[in-house]
């Protein structure tokens, strides 16, 4: 058990029963336990799920119930976990994917390696179905931070449930911004940006992402347009990269088989 980490894996009353046992088995597996699980449940939930979380918390005692009576969305789920939090790092995970069971030892070890970096994220596979099928997309956000800070216009340079953080980053840059019901982790990274905290990926796959139903939640247009507003946040002198920000903000509007072809060729 490693005393320097916590995991948070929010839940709510739409998610999948036996991918929430997988998300929190893939944790448990790991070859570097943390000192604290938060199962973070963001409003009512039904009995299978229910049940769910009363096992593990009789089985494991690392295991801590975080609840909000009411569904507030991912951004109040993070930050009531954060900050109950008393560990190091704090290491973000979704209810229906999968870590690599060297997830969390390697994100320590690169950590404690390099004090400079913050906000730590890793490679993954993009997956429906079974993880484990070979089928799926292998994303690769960047290494770099001048290429972090540049991608960043244009599409999301860490992958949310893969990262871990250095739990004294939110003092400076704030918690998650309530306001947005999606794309918080966004929101946050480009105050990072601004405040030039240290950010980069892992290049090594370290998470295994479901992405069912991704192309018609990125379509809504509430989405779309709080995009727009959050990547209108920062600016840029960069021609091109106004140019890729707005495609960006455009692409969702287009017909769904745009949207897929691309999103497997640019991912």
């Amino acid at each position: 058990m490693n005393a320097k980490v916590t995991v948070g894996i929010p839940f709510h009353k739409g998610s999948n029963s036996e991918h929430f046992r997988n998300a929190i088995d893939s944790i448990l597996s790991q070859n570097l336990l943390p000192a604290q699980i938060h199962l973070i449940q963001d409003g009512p939930i039904p009995n299978d799920l229910d049940n769910i979380v009363k096992h593990y918390l009789t089985t494991y005692p690392l295991i801590k119930h975080e609840l909000i009576p009411e569904n507030l969305g991912l951004a109040h789920a993070l930050n009531l976990s954060i900050l109950k939090t008393t560990t190091e790092y704090y290491a973000r995970m979704d209810a229906d994917d999968i870590a690599h069971p060297e997830r969390l030892k390697k994100q320590v070890d690169f950590l404690e390696n390099y004090p400079e970096i913050d906000i730590l994220g890793t490679w993954a596979i993009e997956f429906e179905g079974c993880p484990i099928s070979g089928k799926g997309i292998t994303r690769k956000p960047p290494v770099s931070q001048s290429h972090i800070y540049s991608m960043i216009h244009y599409q999301n340079p860490l992958i949310h449930p893969s990262v871990m953080l250095r739990r004294t980053i939110f003092a400076k840059i704030g918690l998650y911004d309530t306001s947005f019901r999606r794309d918080q982790d966004l929101e946050l990274w480009g105050r990072a940006i601004r405040m030039k905290v240290g950010m980069t990926n892992i290049p090594e796959v370290l998470m295994y992402y479901r992405n069912t139903g991704v192309l018609k939640r990125r379509s809504d247009l509430k989405r779309v347009f709080n995009m727009a507003k959050i990547r209108y946040r920062y600016n840029t002198l960069s021609p091109q990269l106004n140019i890729l920000k707005i495609l960006t903000i455009i692409f969702p509007l287009m017909p769904i088989y745009i949207q897929n072809w691309g999103y497997k060729k640019f991912k």
